[in-house]
């Protein structure tokens, strides 16, 4: 089922495998051409995940086959604020929680705020501090391209306040800051093949324009003629490509024809593709606005009018070849979780009906993004007045032979972001993309059973990986998965053989950091104690406070492990409570402290119902103080949870139950969730 991923590139077989194989979140990117929405079409066929697409805009969701992001996540269309919860209902929380992906496109054009929402909501959705709620994100687009739109104002202002920047590109998110991300550059063009021109384009994308390429760019500086076919003359705004188009209609002494599109339930008029009422006459240029699915025509492809009726449209195309063009519909999608299919289902709740096609003498830089011309004007009579403009503009055409421009190009229109050239400088690093397949690969089947101990052990291996031949950077990202992923450490102390000599001498707290949290599970206690009072001597953090609770735990020092667990209570979010807190917080009042157990390990039971550690804690713990559930008819698992199996063997027959009956499972779920101690 792999035959549509091009397995010569090695680019897509890196993305492929960063789906296919693990649960990591990275950054697909490429120029335009390079085959980057043909993938992930191709992807979610071959791939047994549920996916679920989203863009910024309406017109792009619709391309991509998904819904806006604002639509599926509820969120407002002001500016959003540090917390922002979007709005869904039951039935698209069920959605998200059974979404194994989550793909946004053309991401360049996403504000950081809105990637913090989406962060915020789905933690709090899946009760899940990881990013993301512990999704995958592939954020999918082309930085070079035009920036996300943020008004002068207020809006502007407060964005400034939040994260302190002029730029509001999607990572610019506080998220980011908390996740390492690779970022895979597509280079193989499947869309220009001019090498002359392809040289030019990469310049002028990389802000390296040489006195050779304005040269060959300027040599185009010329009308095109008659023979040059049909032409598209690009423009930076929309006043004046519809004047354009205007002006060339009236011009031709033909009777006008009107073709009226037809909504059928939920579309929102704002998100047509093209003009609910398109007005052609014989002889006027046209560009088809999708893919036929004959490949007689693409996306962007020209043509003239040839014939007009009340109810047909002939179009003639620069090969000469004339085709009777149908109406075609578009789908308005929502995504949902199907229970009973146990799968997603794309659900059609709304279509236009409407004839592919615009006027097309002229048209915006900002719409043209997605086609591709053999033939094309670029209007500079106004200027570039945007970073990444002229590179949008010069990539929609395939040719430097098929480009005219209206006047020169000066250097200073070739100008690209410096934050931008600085985020790509760090495409394609083979070692963020190894490591993340690495570690990826070793956890991925572990934590879709939700075995997040054992997958927890893999990361404290490969943080001795990479702590022994000195990545510290590396080691660093490996154990921050693993403090992010394990809940019940009490099966890993011991699984580390030794620590390594080189991290000991280090000054700065992140190999002493190491140095700790290796030593606490090679049962080096008093090692990892001391150099974790050095890290929280620099460097206050949930992690190290973790670390050095467990340090006293094991220690038998339990009244000083139980104070740092007061501390990391403190800081605690309980829209997205931290597990491994809540079951070291749980055990040791239970078994050392003396205080209540009870509700801090049902919060860790709502918080992950499908740990099954969990429920078998909880049941230890009602049980030895006479708590029982009450009996349900035909419900073996909660007679099984009120029996007096000892732990290990309940834990088994439970695997087996939950196999056996999901539904069951849930009931004892629910059950565990509502029970009231007080009583």
């Amino acid at each position: 089922m792999t035959e549509k991923i091009d397995f010569q590139n090695p680019q897509q077989v890196q993305a492929y495998e960063l789906i296919a194989h693990t649960n990591c979140s990275f950054f697909l990117t490429g120029r335009a051409g390079t085959g980057k929405t043909t993938f992930l079409h191709n992807v979610q066929n071959v791939i047994d995940k549920q996916f679920v697409t989203l863009a910024p805009t309406g017109i792009a969701a619709i391309l991509a086959g998904g819904q806006t992001i604002h639509s599926f996540f509820g969120l407002p269309l002001q500016v959003c604020e540090p917390f922002t919860m979007g709005k869904m209902d039951q039935d698209r929380i069920l959605t998200v929680i059974h979404t194994d992906t989550f793909i946004i496109d053309e991401v360049s054009m996403v504000r950081c705020d809105i990637m913090d929402a989406i962060d915020f909501t789905l933690r709090v959705v899946m009760r899940n501090n990881l990013p993301f709620g512990g999704k995958q994100m592939v954020f999918v687009g082309d930085m070079f391209q035009l920036p996300p739109v943020v008004i002068p104002g207020p809006d502007r202002d407060m964005l400034k306040d939040i994260y302190n920047t002029q730029d509001f590109f999607f990572y610019k998110a506080n998220v980011f800051r908390r996740m390492p991300m690779a970022k895979i550059e597509f280079v193989k063009t499947y869309r220009q093949t001019d090498p002359r021109f392809l040289t030019i384009l990469e310049d002028v994308r990389l802000n390296k324009v040489t006195a050779q390429d304005l040269a060959l760019l300027n040599g185009r500086v010329k009308q095109p003629e008659d023979a040059d076919g049909m032409v598209i003359t690009l423009t930076s705004t929309n006043r004046v490509a519809n004047s354009i188009n205007q002006a060339r209609l009236d011009e031709i002494e033909a009777e006008e024809f009107s073709y009226e599109g037809t909504i059928k339930d939920k579309f929102d008029e704002k998100r047509l593709p093209v003009e609910k009422v398109i007005k052609l006459k014989v002889g006027a240029q046209v560009m088809f606005t999708r893919n036929d699915p004959g490949r007689r025509w693409a996306n962007g492809t020209l043509g003239k009018v040839a014939g007009l009726s009340s109810s047909t449209i002939n179009v003639t195309l620069d090969d000469g070849e004339t085709y009777d063009v149908q109406r075609c519909e578009w789908e308005n999608v929502e995504q949902e979780y199907d229970s009973s299919a146990k799968k997603m289902d794309r659900k059609v709740v709304g279509t236009f009906t409407q004839f592919p096609l615009k006027l097309a003498w002229a048209i915006t830089i900002h719409k043209s993004q997605g086609s591709t011309f053999d033939k094309m004007t670029l209007d500079l009579s106004r200027g570039i007045f945007a970073d990444g403009q002229l590179y949008v503009a010069l990539s929609r055409v395939r040719t430097l032979d098929g480009l005219f421009l209206t006047n020169g190009i000066v250097l200073h229109d070739a100008r690209t972001s410096r934050e931008i050239l600085h985020y790509a400088s760090e495409y394609n690093n083979e070692d963020i993309i190894r490591n993340e397949i690495e570690s990826g690969k070793a956890v991925y089947e572990l934590l879709k059973d939700h075995q997040f101990d054992e997958a927890g052990g893999r990361y404290l291996q490969l943080v001795l990986k990479h702590a022994e031949v000195g990545e510290i950077k590396d080691a660093m990202q490996m154990a921050k998965r693993y403090l992010d992923t394990v809940v019940c450490d009490e099966e890993l102390f011991g699984c580390i053989s030794h620590v390594p000599e080189l991290l000991k001498s280090a000054d700065h707290w992140a190999p002493q950091f190491l140095v700790a949290l290796l030593s606490l599970y090679a049962q080096e206690y008093e090692q990892g104690l001391a150099y974790v009072e050095r890290v929280l001597a620099q460097h206050q953090c949930q992690e190290a406070m973790y670390v050095k609770s467990r340090c006293l735990e094991r220690l038998g020092r339990y009244e000083e492990a139980d104070a740092m667990n007061a501390l990391m209570a403190d800081r605690v979010d309980l829209t997205t409570p931290d597990a491994k807190v809540l079951y070291a917080m749980a055990m040791l009042n239970e078994r050392h402290i003396g205080d209540p157990a009870l509700p801090i390990i049902q919060q860790l039971v709502d918080t992950k119902p499908k740990y099954l550690k969990g429920v078998v804690a909880m049941r230890s713990i009602m049980l030895s103080h006479d708590y029982k559930l009450e009996p349900s008819e035909d419900n073996d698992i909660v007679d099984l949870f009120n029996s007096d199996l000892d732990d290990e063997a309940f834990a088994n027959q439970l695997v087996k139950a939950k196999e056996k009956s999901a539904k069951a499972y849930s009931l004892l779920i629910r059950k565990l969730r509502k029970f009231d101690f007080s009583e």
